[in-house]
């Protein structure tokens, strides 16, 4: 058994290249602008100021061994009457998810994960930090339950 799980690896590790890392840091960034655009959106209807400004690095472990260069990756802030949303993304190579974004609200914390396969549109999802359930469908409208 122990052979078929090294000849899986192996076999896994030839598949992934610094093109292939590259292209979906590309997909990633697109995933968190076209949902950055939709609760945008969202907020400027809603009454709330919205930054797009800034930024936090990226410098996963699959990028170091590929010497792939680190990169920025986009924030969102929200800022209204009823308090702050601040998306900020942690990381794309997340166990059981496309990628993960922690956000933080006036509330408490949230984490956002994409449980789309590669390849086919997103499917966030949101999850309570404190709370191991099942997780609920991400709309930008459940944003103010969340302030």
């Amino acid at each position: 058994m122990n052979d078929e799980l090294d000849n899986t690896e192996e076999r896994a590790q030839t598949l992934i290249s610094k093109d292939s890392v590259e292209a979906r840091i590309e997909d990633w960034k697109s995933r968190l602008r076209t949902l950055y655009r939709q609760v945008s959106d969202w907020g400027l209807k809603n009454g709330w100021t919205v930054d797009n400004s800034g930024t936090v690095e990226m410098y996963e472990e699959l990028m170091q061994k590929f010497d792939v260069p680190a990169t920025e990756q986009p924030t969102l802030r929200l800022d209204g009457e009823q308090g702050y949303i601040l998306f900020k993304p942690k990381g794309l190579w997340v166990i059981g998810a496309n990628g993960r974004i922690d956000l933080y609200t006036s509330k408490g914390t949230f984490i956002i994960v994409d449980l789309a396969e590669r390849g086919t549109p997103a499917q966030w999802t949101i999850f309570r930090a404190t709370e191991k359930r099942d997780g609920d469908r991400f709309t930008p409208e459940m944003l103010a339950s969340l302030v």
